[in-house]
Formats: C-alpha cells, sequence, structure tokens
C-alpha cells in the first residue's frame, strides 16, 4: 500500500541511485544494524538537522528493508506540489504528516496505517530541522503512535554530520562525512492513549535514547579529530 508505485523503466531506479550517491557523497559509516528487527512493524525516531538526514538513514539500512520502510514526512512542504510529492513517494516511500495537529486523529492516519499493515515507520519527532545539531524537543505525536501501536518496536536513531552537510536553508550539499547509529530498540513504554502524561514520558524517555545516541557519535568524532599525542623518547 505505502511503497512507491510509480513505474520507472527497468533500468531506472531513482531511489537506488539517490543511495548510491549519498553513499559516495557522505561517506556513511552505520553501526547498531543488529538493533534492527528483521520484520514486522517498528518504528524509527531520529534527530532531525538536514534534509539529508532521510537519504542518509535509507543508506544505513539494509537493503532489503528499504522498501518496507516508510517516511512520515510533513505535509504542509512535501505534499504541497506534484513535483515534491512525487520525489518524496518515489525515493522515500513517504507518506504525509500534518506536524501541527499531531495529538488529533486524522494527521497520524497513514502512520498509523503503515504500522498495522507491517512497514517500517522513520518519524522524526522534533517535527522539523534543527538549526544547531542538537536534539530539540520531541513533540507529542510519537507518544500517540506508541499508545495507539503498544506492541510496536522504538528504535532510537542517532545522525551526525548532516548539519554540516546541507544544514538548514541550505540549498546545495557538501561533501562530508556522517554517521549514523540505532540503538536497542524500547518495548512497552507505557503510553496510554487517553493518557497524556503518560504518552509525554515515553516520549522523553524515547528522546534520552537518541540524545545519548548522538552525545556518543560527537565524542568519537572530537576524539578522532583530536590531534594524536607524539611519543618521543625523553632525554
Amino acid at each position: 500500500m505505502y511503497t512507491s508505485h510509480y513505474r520507472f523503466p527497468r533500468w531506472f531506479d531513482p531511489q537506488a541511485m539517490l543511495i548510491r550517491f549519498t553513499q559516495w557523497y557522505c561517506s556513511v559509516r552505520a553501526d547498531g544494524l543488529e538493533h534492527l528487527p528483521p520484520t514486522g512493524a517498528f518504528i524509527l525516531a531520529s534527530n532531525h538537522s538536514s534534509h539529508a538526514d532521510t537519504a542518509v538513514i535509507f543508506v544505513a539500512l539494509p537493503p532489503n528493508r528499504r522498501r518496507t520502510v516508510v517516511v512520515a514526512a510533513a505535509r504542509d512542504y512535501f505534499f504541497t506540489s506534484r513535483g515534491r510529492q512525487f520525489a518524496s513517494r518515489s525515493l522515500f516511500n513517504a507518506v504525509p504528516l500534518d506536524r501541527e495537529a499531531s495529538l488529533h486523529a486524522g494527521p497520524l492516519r497513514h502512520a498509523s496505517r503503515a504500522l498495522r499493515e507491517g512497514y517500517g515507520l522513520l518519524i522524526y519527532p522534533e517535527g522539523t530541522r534543527g538549526m544547531t545539531g542538537a536534539v530539540g524537543k520531541f513533540r507529542g505525536g510519537l507518544g500517540l503512535l506508541m499508545a495507539r501501536h503498544p506492541g510496536v518496536p522504538v528504535v532510537p536513531v542517532a545522525v551526525d554530520g548532516t548539519d554540516t552537510v546541507m544544514p538548514k536553508k541550505s540549498l546545495f550539499p557538501r561533501r562530508h562525512p556522517v554517521r549514523v547509529r540505532f540503538g536497542a530498540p524500547l518495548h512497552d513504554l507505557g503510553a496510554l492513549e487517553h493518557d497524556v502524561a503518560s504518552m509525554r514520558r515515553a516520549v522523553e524517555e524515547v528522546r534520552g535514547a537518541v540524545v545519548g545516541l548522538k552525545h556518543a557519535l560527537e565524542e568519537e568524532r572530537a576524539s578522532a579529530q583530536a590531534p594524536r599525542r607524539s611519543h618521543g623518547t625523553l632525554l
């Protein structure tokens, strides 16, 4: 239902072409793939600082999972024209999400249906791209999805480096290495549909996991960039 059904020539696979370009351009390194459920529905909850995030995460996914993962994309941005909708659906199997009314029933119907049908769902709980690289506040839509799908695991995801590749308001990407880390899946966080406090606690637990992964990646990057100390012989 939610994978792209646009017809292309046999030799032309737009998603595969973008994946190859992104892998070459960003030198994507991924770890934690063992945390991805091999089958069935799951939620990928990631930090968000760039339009490059989705392409990078798709690069990190195992090839056999890319066709079964859909992306919750902002309706007011990615579905406002035929061109953007075509690109979003054909490249990332995007489904529309109304980010200004995330606790209402209607805006989440496509995301909920995708989970019911066994798809993986990539969602950016911040609702918009950050400007500083720090993980912002998570909105309530993720909590409602967890409440409605209590058996679906939530896999925290951290992306590091895309704010340099293509920061917000940038039109063209720059070459820069990117890291993606998938964390251990979170189960049964106690979100209840008619209990806002329980949903907020569950969302904060997911955010804490994402922040922890992001900080670890930042520390590893800083350590790798630090000048190596010479070990000369003392006279």
